[in-house]
């Protein structure tokens, strides 16, 4: 089994879409699918590590993330896939990393919740710091550009200017926002499961957002995979 943290862990990889888990099923060329809903796609790589392509947004990632999680019990999620970015300074191609999840469009805040924040839910789902420390020393040692910060979910694609500008106001320390991964974090939550959210910049915010998604989204995907290949190496020896 792989080694984390002194652990032996199962490692499920889940991406919304087929370009995004196209270089994982290029790489593990003996995985056999297990199961097969709707959008979602589990595929079994080798006897440690799951791929899941989950479909877009949140209720096919929530879905897809529940399955997973009473089926396979993985003991580390690892989303991934490509991202938009409100970094004025990221570059496409470069490693978005989560240090938290959080929904930027939902709004309970007449009941006193804050913005975000799911009723009779947690505000955020935090990263757990040890975690997110180990992968911060991987990407450095092994020379991965990456921007740490909150990447926001909802379900839009982050090309309207007024709604671009809401979630600024609300999050003005956001570096990122993806249709999917707060939703698979509030699942494994129920779970105990701890989530990592490793992302490759696809586009930047605005209405030019989805031509430069277009241009760029294999060439991102298979960045992401290189990431995640990092991680990867680590948790096993037996990987490359």
């Amino acid at each position: 089994m792989m080694k984390f943290g002194g652990n032996e862990v199962k490692v499920a990889i889940i991406a919304a879409m087929p370009e995004e888990v196209a270089p994982f099923r290029k790489f593990f060329t003996q995985g056999k699918q297990v199961w097969q809903k709707g959008k979602t796609v589990i595929e079994q790589l080798n006897k440690d590590i799951y791929l899941v392509e989950s479909g877009i947004g949140k209720v096919n990632a929530a879905a897809s993330a529940a399955w997973l999680c009473e089926q396979i019990t993985p003991d580390l999620i690892i989303n991934t896939g490509t991202t938009g970015t409100f970094h004025a300074n990221a570059e496409l191609g470069e490693i978005l990393l989560s240090d938290r999840f959080v929904y930027s469009d939902v709004d309970a805040t007449g009941f006193a919740y804050q913005y975000g924040q799911v009723p009779q839910m947690p505000a955020d789902y935090p990263i757990d710091h040890v975690l997110l420390q180990e992968v911060e020393q991987l990407f450095s040692t092994y020379g991965i550009t990456y921007h740490l910060g909150t990447i926001v979910t909802a379900d839009s694609f982050m090309s309207d200017g007024a709604t671009i500008g809401t979630i600024r106001k609300n999050f003005p320390d956001l570096i990122g926002s993806d249709m999917e991964s707060c939703a698979i974090a509030q699942v494994a939550s129920f779970y105990n499961i701890p989530i990592l959210n490793v992302r490759a910049i696809s586009d930047k915010v605005g209405d030019e957002a989805p031509q430069m998604f277009d241009d760029s989204v294999d060439d991102v995907s298979t960045q992401a995979f290189q990431a995640v290949q990092v991680l990867l190496n680590h948790l096993s020896k037996d990987f490359v």
